[in-house]
């Protein structure tokens, strides 16, 4: 695979399971040796610090890199650290983001990423790990992004927040970034014992397309207590329990994307 990958892990509600889908994709992407970058926007720094990564109070993070003043930005390639997972590295987010959001990253800055990523090699994929907002932070990141993965969780309200994501891309689209789209999408904590869940998995198939036919569909992560297990212990679920139904879903899913980005 010759050219680096630039997918955004976004939609604006939380609890859907996005940094866990950052986290264990990323992991199960770097088991097949392909070399993945985590790029963690949110002000939590939870993909940061689910990868086993400790930021030290004079590290460098995304704050500096999408920093206001030109003479306090840091280059994206010199805050990236390697992390416990094979073939897995990250730039840590930082609380100091929640600011940044709040107060706007000035003008240029919703591009600013994306000139960084432009500079960087060394990756076969990048996973951005977006805020649960739609604000400017995931604005940027979805300027810098060439796919969107959006987890949905199993509840009546999740295709809702799907739309609001879909409306924002437009403007992106129209603005910023006009080849970005969501391209992947899956279901985080599936229950199939659950009508509610078997109705996201219908509604998904068929406004979306099923994978098989080529829709944006990938499928589902099966809901078990080993994923906030592993969250708990700062491992991805492969590591933390291997045979677990988790493990082989996003095994699954990483592989699914692997093979449609190779074409």
């Amino acid at each position: 695979m010759s050219d680096m990958r630039v997918i955004a892990i976004a939609l604006q509600k939380g609890g859907t399971g996005k940094t866990t889908t950052t986290i264990n994709l990323a992991a199960a992407l770097g088991a097949q040796d392909l070399r993945v970058l985590v790029i963690d926007l949110d002000q939590q720094a939870d993909s940061t610090d689910g990868l086993g990564v400790t930021v030290g109070a004079d590290d460098a993070t995304m704050w500096e890199v999408l920093h206001l003043d030109r003479a306090e930005r840091v280059p994206l390639a010199q805050i990236i650290k390697p992390t416990p997972v094979p073939g897995v590295d990250v730039a840590p987010g930082h609380l100091a983001l929640r600011e940044m959001e709040r107060t706007g990253m000035g003008s240029g800055g919703q591009l600013r990423l994306a000139r960084q990523l432009d500079e960087l090699t060394g990756y076969d994929f990048v996973l951005i790990d977006c805020p649960p907002s739609l604000g400017e932070i995931t604005t940027a990141a979805l300027a810098a992004a060439d796919d969107v993965l959006t987890p949905i969780g199993p509840g009546p309200d999740e295709i809702k927040g799907l739309t609001k994501l879909g409306e924002t891309i437009l403007d992106v689209q129209d603005e910023l970034n006009p080849d970005v789209e969501i391209r992947y999408l899956i279901i985080a904590g599936y229950d199939g014992r659950t009508q509610v869940s078997r109705d996201i998995r219908t509604a998904l198939r068929r406004d979306w397309g099923s994978w098989d036919d080529g829709g944006a569909y990938l499928g589902e992560i099966r809901h078990t207590v080993k994923v906030p297990e592993a969250k708990k212990a700062r491992t991805p679920i492969a590591d933390w329990a291997p045979s677990s139904t988790a493990a082989e879903d996003y095994l699954t899913i990483a592989t699914r994307i692997a093979e449609r980005v190779r074409g």
